[in-house]
């Protein structure tokens, strides 16, 4: 295998964006989801529980807004007026191998183009896409649109603006040249952190025109995307990371949106970490993954411990709000319910999914209203994901996606298409 295969290998199958932290009374060996639970929906898988009150007195069919919003207490002051939810995002791994005939080359196949019309003929407004520094860039030297892999980035760009869609970029991974000495992982961070801003600058100068805003790394919080063993070392490793990634992007391009590194799930203390030591001035947009950490459970639940629940966001916007920075807008830059049965998780509550792609889809769309109904900083929503390749017989990563491999909607993509017709608007992106 040639250096230039090898990298896109390497990035194509090591960015993982649906790990889901442990939650407090369960084991941290690894977060990251395993091949622990069967893909598809026996009977033996969860059943769906009865529906919430949100969605009983909303009725997604003709329920009044005010109901809704009575059975949802709590609702912080609207910092949006309309009552629109939040813009409909999928992330769509466009630079992925299993998007590429040959995996080597940076021609498409007929299954991108196919995926890309099935996503926009059901309304999705904004592709999430990330790409790894370590395949952009993967010597010190200046980077190359010669490059196949900045090519394939270059084409996804073009296939997204072509059917309406915006993308928003997400960066990690970096190159060997980047960390001499401190070890093999290509997700860890570099040994420099000022090393990642020409990089940067370079992407600003190439493609900022065409791209919506740019995440600054995957799920910082957590050792897999870092690196750095100890929890709390990791705040201090990653505001230097985005600050030198940002002051780059906006040297390249003024104009750029920045966002913030979503952490896993709602993960609070370590966004307030960030904001001790500084972060406020280098980003644009707040953002986390919430992540259930036990799916079973809707959106809605309260019976789940901490940042492991979607409704312990109020706590995200309490760090923000402690650092004057309440009203900056919040995108929800990844979530989601896995499909797959549940036979063999045991105590691994994170790997739990839910029995059917109706199901998820039903909780996708209570979470959108979750969001709409008593979130009203939460701008864009974006579900996990397109398509992914099966990597084995019980893979929890499989379960998320939206589309089989020849495009045809699971299930999800309807439900969630029904529930946005019944508005005139989607929440504007940006303020």
């Amino acid at each position: 295998m040639t250096a230039a295969v090898t990298l896109l290998a390497l990035a194509a199958c090591s960015v993982d964006h649906v790990t889901q932290a442990p939650t407090a009374d369960e084991p941290s060996a690894s977060a990251q989801p395993s091949a622990s639970a069967t893909a598809g929906a026996p009977a033996s898988a969860a059943p769906s529980p009865s529906p919430s009150p949100l969605i009983l007195a909303q009725g997604l069919g003709g329920g009044s807004l005010s109901a809704a919003r009575a059975a949802i207490p709590g609702k912080e002051p609207a910092l949006y007026g309309g009552d629109g939810p939040p813009a409909f995002g999928v992330q769509f791994h466009g630079t992925w191998n299993i998007y590429y005939s040959p995996a080597s080359s940076d021609r498409p196949n007929a299954m991108f183009y196919r995926h890309l019309d099935v996503l926009a003929k059901y309304g999705v407004r904004l592709l999430r896409v990330d790409i790894g520094w370590s395949a952009s860039q993967p010597d010190p030297g200046t980077p190359s649109l010669g490059n196949t892999y900045n090519q394939r980035i270059d084409t996804v760009l073009n296939a997204a603006g072509k059917r309406g869609m915006r993308v928003l970029i997400t960066v990690h991974q970096s190159p060997a040249w980047s960390r001499p000495g401190t070890g093999s992982r290509v997700k860890q961070y570099p040994a420099d952190p000022d090393s990642i801003a020409p990089w940067m600058r370079w992407l600003g100068r190439t493609f900022g025109s065409r791209v919506e805003a740019w995440e600054i790394w995957n799920e910082p919080n957590l050792e897999e995307f870092t690196a750095v063993s100890n929890a709390a070392d990791r705040p201090a490793r990653y505001v230097p990371l985005l600050r030198a990634a940002s002051a780059g992007l906006r040297e390249g391009d003024p104009s750029a949106v920045v966002v913030f590194g979503a952490p896993a799930q709602t993960d609070d203390r370590f966004i307030a970490a960030c904001y001790a030591l500084g972060a406020k001035p280098y980003f644009d947009v707040m953002a986390v993954h919430p992540y259930q950490g036990d799916q079973t459970k809707p959106p809605e639940a309260e019976d789940i411990t901490g940042k492991s629940r979607m409704t312990n966001f109020p706590a995200v916007i309490a760090a923000m709000a402690a650092h004057g920075d309440a009203t900056k807008p919040v995108w929800w830059t990844e979530f989601g319910f896995s499909v797959h049965s549940n036979d063999g998780v045991g105590g691994a509550r994170w790997l739990r999914g839910v029995a059917t792609p109706e199901t998820s889809g039903d909780y996708i769309k209570r979470a959108f209203e979750l969001a709409r109904v008593r979130y009203p900083q939460v701008r864009v929503a974006v579900v996990y994901a397109a398509y992914n390749a099966p990597e084995g017989p019980s893979d929890h990563k499989y379960g998320y996606r939206l589309l089989d491999a020849a495009g045809d909607d699971r299930g999800q993509l309807s439900i969630l298409s029904s529930y946005f017709s019944q508005f005139k608007t989607e929440r504007p992106m940006l303020p």
